[in-house]
């Protein structure tokens, strides 16, 4: 975004300040009610805005479609909902309702010689629900069956280990054991393991388990066991809570939270310069704009702040490989062409531009948040080593370009010796002015060396078109988080296919058996010193194949006006430690 572009978003943002009068009407921050009626100055209360309307509290019950982050939604659930773990900031997990974790040392967590794998929960004795009943292990049986009835619950989405978990059985109030049919170390994290309240829906779902997701409590009477409980969903405008003060980990600082539902981006901006709101949830508002936010509150003195993170998630071009539908012939199904473009491009200038310097260059795929990145970090370069830096180099771009038959004709562009070939390329990328500013220096840097690059913005269909996405000729444009890399996106049977319905999510068709093999071996790998050495493996065959070319790290600016503490970032959104947040005037 050009900074006459940022001034314009600014001064459309200032024209929207008479608009933001948004409900509820009640004021933000300590309360001034009317005499008589005063809030204690003591209430503390944060609305924090978000682009779009969550659907329910359990989509897999509700059987709602669509992006799980999108417009910062994921910021519901860690309210009012706890299981029996989270990612937590900085990396790795925080317990939460476990008061134990499963271990293999301690005889808790099991392999089977059947292939399946047993794990022993212990949850904390003193959790309740918010009508005040105790959380039982009963409670976390019931919610397994309950999603694993094909009559009463969808299909897992995304990663999909939630189809792995088999059963769970009550051993006693606080003890319960999760088999899964087959083995998946990843699973540790607490997936799929949040309970529901049986003594509310355990009638409702045996008199209808079709029509259990139609019940209000997965919407607007949602009883939980998180920090704060909902009071009001009011559609299309907000969300309310107030603060559960049974909570197993202790009452939270503040008294109120509400969620603010305002899509648009500039409306949303408008109304935190204003004060009508407290906090700007991520991924509302980029970091162009979060930015010049920054700077204008930096020149009038004021202490709202503009916490800038980044995030597990690479900017990042994945390649199509596959020469059935690769253009030009011989050209990025080649490991030395996709080094030689990806050395073409300075990283450092394109993050400083990009990021204002606030990112890093993504020259490996384990962010420095992620739980396994400690198996790898010696390998960065970040942290001094060489191996896989693929520094900018000009030079050497062009000999691996010539060495692969890649010559520049008489009009500048590279052909092919001997067929001729151009090298015309094209890269799919999103909507919005970052990703087609990202695309546009590159289209400079690969220009300067030969390279034909066409941009084309995707339509919504296309977007949505898995097929076409799976069968172009070029780049397109994604934020990878490391996951992607460990977990199966990069496993040949996730190749999107006619056979499987366009089904999968390794769109760029990467195929390496050796990279299988280690994968595989990295989901059943429990031993710290096994499991160290299969991620290093992972690291070299893939950093070495090239498969994607990775940019920089996405980068994230978290808007807060003054005396709001606690939002992190962790993974997409900023609640997951809202029992910590505080709000001091």
């Amino acid at each position: 975004m050009s900074r006459a572009h940022e001034s314009l978003c600014i001064g459309t943002i200032v024209g929207l300040l008479v608009l933001t009068a948004c409900a509820p009407g009640q004021p933000t921050g300590a309360g001034t009610g009317q005499e008589g009626d005063r809030v204690p100055e003591a209430f503390k209360s944060v609305k924090v805005a978000i682009g779009q309307e969550p659907a329910s509290w359990d989509t897999r019950i509700t059987r709602e479609s669509g992006s799980p982050t999108a417009g910062g939604i994921g910021n519901l659930n860690p309210l009012a909902q706890d299981g029996v773990r989270r990612s937590a900031a900085g990396g790795g997990y925080a317990n939460l309702l476990a008061a134990e974790v499963p271990d293999a040392a301690s005889g808790t967590w099991v392999i089977n010689p059947n292939g399946t794998m047993d794990m022993t929960w212990k949850i904390v004795p003193n959790a309740r629900w918010h009508d005040g009943t105790f959380v039982t292990a009963a409670d976390f049986e019931f919610a397994v069956k309950v999603r694993n009835d094909p009559e009463a619950s969808g299909l897992p989405t995304g990663a999909g280990l939630e189809r792995l978990l088999a059963d769970a059985t009550a051993l006693d109030n606080y003890t319960f054991v999760t088999r899964w049919s087959s083995v998946n170390v990843t699973v540790v994290s607490g997936t799929g393991l949040v309970p529901l309240p049986k003594h509310l829906l355990n009638d409702l779902y045996l008199k209808d388990p079709a029509g259990l997701g139609q019940q209000r409590f997965f919407t607007t009477e949602y009883v939980g066991t998180g920090p704060f409980k909902l009071v009001n969903w009011e559609r299309g405008s907000h969300i309310e809570f107030e603060r559960f003060n049974d909570y197993y980990k202790g009452p939270a600082k503040l008294n109120r939270v509400i969620l603010q539902i305002i899509p648009d981006p500039n409306t949303m901006v408008a109304n935190i310069l204003a004060g009508a709101v407290d906090v700007l949830a991520p991924p509302n508002v980029d970091i162009s704009l979060g930015l010049e936010i920054k700077d204008r509150w930096e020149k009038e003195g004021s202490k709202n702040q503009v916490l800038v993170q980044t995030r597990d998630g690479a900017e990042t071009w994945e390649i199509m490989l596959d020469p059935q539908y690769a253009r030009p012939v011989n050209g990025m199904t080649l490991q030395p062409v996709r080094q030689a473009l990806l050395q073409a491009v300075n990283r450092k200038d394109l993050n400083d531009v990009m990021t204002l310097g606030y990112s890093e260059v993504a020259y490996i795929f384990y962010h420095r948040n992620s739980e396994y990145y400690p198996y790898v970090s010696d390998l960065d370069p970040r942290n001094g080593s060489p191996q896989f830096e693929y520094p900018y180099d000009v030079r050497r771009a062009e000999q691996l370009l010539a060495q692969a038959g890649w010559t520049k004709g008489a009009d500048g562009i590279l052909a092919h010796q001997p067929s001729g070939e151009r090298f015309s390329y094209q890269v799919l990328t999103r909507r919005g002015d970052g990703p087609f500013k990202q695309a546009s220096i590159i289209q400079d840097y690969w220009k300067a060396i030969g390279v034909n690059l066409d941009i084309h913005v995707l339509t919504t269909a296309e977007q949505d078109n898995n097929e076409y996405l799976a069968t172009r000729t070029g780049a397109s444009f994604h934020t990878a988080g490391g996951g992607s890399y460990i977990g199966l996106r990069s496993h040949s049977s996730t190749i999107p296919r006619q056979e499987n319905r366009w089904t999968g999510n390794n769109r760029g068709r990467y195929s390496n058996p050796a990279v299988d093999d280690v994968l595989e071996k990295i989901f059943v790998t429990i031993d710290d010193r096994q499991a160290r050495e299969l991620h290093r493996q992972n690291l070299t065959l893939q950093m070495t194949d090239l498969h994607s070319l990775m940019w920089y790290w996405v980068t994230v600016p978290i808007l807060m006006v003054e005396g709001v503490s606690g939002p992190q970032l962790v993974g997409q959104i900023v609640t997951p430690n809202v029992h910590e947040w505080d709000y001091k005037k």
